[in-house]
This record gives C-alpha cells, structure tokens and sequence, in this order.
C-alpha cells in the first residue's frame, strides 16, 4: 500500500463543501477598523459593524477569527479573538488563485507541480505592479523552501493551503504536512502517513466548532483520522503556517 499527495485531496474536499457556511455560522472573519479605548474596539465584516470588548490588544487593521459563544433562548455572545496570517490578507487580490477543482487536480496527479512552477513564471512576467510582482516572487519562494503555496478560492471564500512533504525521524519514513487557512474554519493543520501498510491523518483545528464540523464531515474517508482542537481553558491557539512570508525581504530568485 501506498499513499501520495491525492489523499489530501477528500479532506480539501469535506473541509470546503457547501454546508459550511451554514454549519459555522458562529466562526466570523472580521477586520478591526480601529481602536476606541478601555480595550473596546470597532470591528466590522461585510454584513455589519460593531463595537466589541477584548480582553487582549487586537492590532488596528488586523484581521482575526472570532467564535461566538451562545446559551440557549439568548443572542450570541463575543469570544475570543484569533489573529488571521497576514498572508491571509495579502494574498487575498493577487491575480493568481486555484479553485477548489484546480486544487483537486494537482493533488491528484493530473497536474504537475512543475507546471504550477511554470504558471507562476508565467504570470511573474507578466506581473504590471509592484505588489502582483511580489506576491507571485513569495509563492516562489515557498516552492524554493520545498513548500506548496496555493492562493486558493472556495464558493465566495477565500483561503490559503500549504504543503510540504518530510522525512520523520521518528518513524523513519516520509510524510505529508499541510496547512489551511480558510475564511469559515480557521487555521488548520495535519500529517498523512503511512505506518504498517495503513494510512493515518492527524488534525489540529483552532476551535471546537471546526472540530465538531469536520468530524461530521469526515465520517466517509476509509483512513484512521484523529482530530485535535488545540484550546487551553476555552481558549484557541493559534496555528502557524508550514512556510511564513518576509514581506519586507529582498527578493533573490533563482529559477
């Protein structure tokens, strides 16, 4: 038995299916707009504005996760916030981006990273600003560091996946690692290996919601799955990308 970058695709497959905008209503991707005083904030989303109180400093332009907390008969209440990645924001225009069947393709096979390679050159040189021409250098970047970078499109959503194929010392074979970042689910993390001829999946989402969502979601994948919320007292922790950009960084390219 063997395993290759395919099996990640009925995750990407599960975590972007048309009921997730329906089944996490409570996780919010909002901007802070700015700061009022006395830890009350102005933040707002594309349906409204509001004014909400943290207990923790939230950075005047940042864009955060926020889970919404509810009791039964009563209106939801503020959680905690979540710093998005900033290559959340700053990829959200570039002229580049997969669709979900795009993704699906390269994962499958049936469209080789050398291409994608050979997209990015593409569309460098044809680059007709500073921040297109900066944005598409990164993604090169990331391929250069043996990261998979891909701006990625999801229904009305926005997202970002990373990928990135190691060896495990421990086990003492190569494994999968990969990242998402996706607008209605949060951070989200995972390994794909291969232990005595059957293939394992590890987890790690920021918030019970996603937790509770995937694991609904998915019931029908035939490999063992372990899905892990990493919360300390209710409080979600951050998730790091595999491969962070240097947005103030010289650029030195070698294709």
């Amino acid at each position: 038995m063997s395993f290759t970058i395919s099996e990640l695709s009925n995750i990407l497959r599960s975590v972007t299916s048309p009921q997730e905008a329906k089944a996490l209503i409570k996780l919010l991707s909002v901007d802070v707009t700015s700061s009022l005083g006395d830890g009350k904030y102005l933040i707002e989303n594309p349906s409204t504005k509001v004014v909400v109180s943290s207990d923790k400093p939230l950075a005047e332009g940042g864009k955060y996760w926020l889970e919404l907390a509810t009791k039964h008969n009563e209106m939801p209440l503020v959680g905690k916030f979540l710093e998005q990645p900033a290559m959340l924001k700053e990829f959200a225009n570039i002229p580049f981006k997969f669709d979900t069947k795009e993704l699906h393709e390269l994962l499958s096979g049936k469209k080789s990273i050398e291409s994608f390679k050979t997209d990015l050159l593409e569309h460098l040189s044809n680059a007709t600003n500073k921040e297109d021409f900066t944005q598409i250098s990164n993604l090169l970047l990331s391929l250069m560091q043996n990261t998979l970078t891909i701006p990625l499109t999801y229904q009305q959503y926005f997202g970002v996946f990373q990928m990135k194929k190691r060896y495990n010392k421990t086990s003492k074979k190569s494994q999968l690692d990969f990242y998402a970042s996706l607008a209605k689910l949060g951070p989200i993390s995972g390994t794909v290996m291969l232990l005595d001829d059957e293939i394992f999946i590890n987890l790690d989402v920021a918030f019970t919601t996603t937790k509770l969502f995937l694991e609904e979601n998915l019931k029908e994948l035939r490999y063992k799955t372990t899905l892990h919320a990493k919360c300390q007292d209710g409080i979600s922790e951050n998730i790091p990308p595999l491969y962070q950009f240097q947005t103030n960084s010289i650029l030195d390219i070698n294709v």
